[in-house]
């Protein structure tokens, strides 16, 4: 047993004299404790890259979670426009006061990404800037009831340039009271003066793929409110000097929201054609939309000689012969 246990005890330490001369030695001036990467001439480039890379997905979290805002404020203020029971160009007082609040939070978040969305940043971050096709369907929606006409690509450029720099001025007013508050009048008045520059405020630009998005999106909220103007006042929505006629016809130039949406939908029709997901679905959808409103208004044409004008179902019309 003596031997044996000597030879273990001999081999033992034959592996560990091997394993400690397998060891590399350690380089002059090299720390034992850093584990860091060794650097060399590519180093501050590559650091170079993964500061822009940082700086990339930052600015993209960012224009992200604005664009969720932008579509939830947006959401909200057509929800607003939808309490709206005919077209007039005066829109009712709680919802002009409510589409305007709304408005007012988009422009300050848009004030707040318009200077990093300048240049090839508009198009770099255009496909996670979702938010704009909403913002545009909810103008156009609240410029079709008001003019009953659909609102230009200038004209909607030109609205969120304003609600940008109603934003910014915003912001810089806020930022105003609070350096008064703290006593700092140089700062206030400098604040002030940056609110007044209007022409040195960056803006954000809607393009071609988001104006054509928010208006197809249009039609569905164009049905909406012509199924519940239309079930609330027995007559389909037509402008303020037409609501004397009760049909659905385009009698004298008298144009109902019918007539509206058919033309909406034959102007995308003469457009080229795209073949992605996202314009076939909305196509679809505005086809659907366009043959509910047409329903709806043979439906108004047909009964329209069986009943009186402006008549609409109550409670006494349900009511069976036999019923006390």
């Amino acid at each position: 047993m003596a031997p044996e246990g000597k030879r273990r005890w001999q081999g033992e330490g034959d592996r560990s004299n091997r394993a400690s001369s397998n060891k590399r030695p350690a380089r002059p001036g090299a720390s034992s404790s850093s584990s860091a990467a060794p650097r060399n001439a590519y180093t501050p480039m590559f650091e170079q890259f993964r500061d822009h890379l940082d700086a990339h997905h930052d600015r993209r979290e960012r224009v992200v979670k604005a664009s969720r805002d932008i579509t939830a404020l947006s959401k909200k203020a057509i929800f607003a426009l939808q309490r709206v029971r005919r077209l007039h160009p005066d829109l009712a007082p709680e919802v002009d006061r409510e589409v305007g609040a709304r408005l007012a939070d988009i422009g300050r978040l848009l004030a707040g990404l318009a200077p990093e969305l300048q240049g090839i940043n508009r198009s770099r971050y255009g496909r996670v800037l979702f938010g704009l096709e909403e913002l545009v369907e909810a103008l156009a929606f609240r410029y079709y009831l008001q003019h009953q006409a659909l609102v230009s690509p200038e004209e909607t450029a030109a609205l969120i340039a304003q609600l940008c720099r109603e934003g910014r001025a915003a912001a810089a007013a806020a930022a105003a009271a609070a350096a008064t508050k703290e006593g700092e009048n140089e700062a206030a008045a400098d604040a002030e003066v940056d609110a007044g520059v209007e022409d040195a405020v960056p803006t954000i630009a809607p393009d071609e793929h988001d104006y054509l998005m928010g208006v197809l999106d249009l039609s569905g909220e164009m049905m909406r409110f012509a199924t519940t103007s239309a079930a609330l006042r027995g007559q389909l929505a037509r402008g303020e000097h037409d609501d004397d006629d009760d049909d659905g016809g385009d009698d004298g130039g008298n144009r109902t929201v019918v007539n509206d949406m058919q033309a909406l939908a034959s102007f995308f029709q003469m457009l080229p054609q795209r073949h992605d997901k996202s314009w076939k679905s909305k196509m679809q959808v505005l086809q659907t939309s366009v043959q509910k409103v047409e329903r709806l208004g043979y439906d108004f044409r047909v009964r329209g000689s069986e009943r009186p004008k402006g008549w609409v179902p109550d409670n006494a019309d349900d009511e069976q012969p036999g019923s006390p």
